[in-house]
């Protein structure tokens, strides 16, 4: 998959919009209050954002915020129905009507925001390297002819290309793949959220942080284009989170150890 194929997935997506026009769902917010659940989409391969425990639950901190918008809602955080996505199929899922929103560690893209509305930000990320502990990699400047992988559908896919040019991208359905890629030295980095791989780095000591974050980028929470009311309403809730200190004390549940290394709310 090239990088131009994230234009053909905007063009397709706008398609998909012309004809979602005609169909049933009023918006996502009636539709989560006439159905008695919200459907949010969220990752299931991207810890501390989104992940599955043994037991089979999704945890993490966009699994979190998706339980506040339920309870707020519907008076109960269990009336949600947690949708696993991965950055590729996020959007389509959307327009398949099979989910409500997009909780999903989603950056803001003026490609993205054709398709899509967004709320506030909730999160600020840059992009970051990941390498093996022996790679002579310390930085994007040392990207040249190395073979780097990124995920599919993933803002690194366009953001990478700007700043290192002569990379060659390697491109992953998730994580977890362009993870083992690295392992198993099919590639030479990996490029994506930094706050995922300094979990990754924490976690596993064959791996290495080089260089800093680079184009920082919001997160948001993103519903389908038009629907006013269901992102004003997304957007109170946020300011709400905000207000009574439910952001950050799930910024210390989930990113404790990794804070100092956090860019600050927006």
């Amino acid at each position: 998959m090239k990088p131009k194929k994230s234009a053909i997935l905007v063009m397709a997506c706008c398609l998909l919009i012309g004809g979602a026009l005609t169909t049933a769902w009023a918006d996502g917010l009636s539709d989560a209050r006439r159905r008695g659940s919200l459907r949010v989409g969220v990752k299931t391969d991207f810890a501390p954002f989104g992940y599955e425990a043994p037991s089979g639950q999704i945890l993490g901190f966009d699994a979190d915020i998706a339980r506040y918008l339920a309870r707020a809602l519907l008076d109960d955080e269990a009336a949600v129905e947690l949708v696993p996505v991965t950055s590729g199929s996020r959007i389509p899922l959307l327009y398949s009507d099979l989910i409500d929103a997009i909780v999903a560690s989603m950056t803001i893209t003026g490609d993205r925001r054709r398709v899509l509305d967004f709320s506030q930000p909730y999160f600020v990320t840059g992009s970051l390297l990941l390498t093996l502990k022996d790679s002579p990699i310390r930085g994007v400047q040392d990207l040249a002819g190395q073979r780097v992988a990124v995920v599919k559908g993933a803002v690194q896919a366009t953001d990478l290309p700007m700043i290192a040019p002569k990379a060659r991208l390697e491109f992953f359905d998730s994580l977890p793949e362009a993870l083992h890629a690295l392992r198993a030295r099919k590639v030479e980095a990996l490029c994506q959220d930094d706050i995922a791989l300094l979990n990754e780095a924490r976690v596993d000591a064959n791996l290495s942080i080089v260089g800093k974050p680079f184009l920082p980028r919001p997160y948001a929470i993103a519903v389908r284009k038009g629907e006013a009311k269901f992102l004003a309403w997304i957007d109170a809730q946020l300011e709400k989170m905000k207000e009574d200190g439910t952001l950050q004390q799930l910024r210390r549940k989930h990113f404790s150890e990794l804070e100092a290394d956090l860019m600050p709310l927006p």
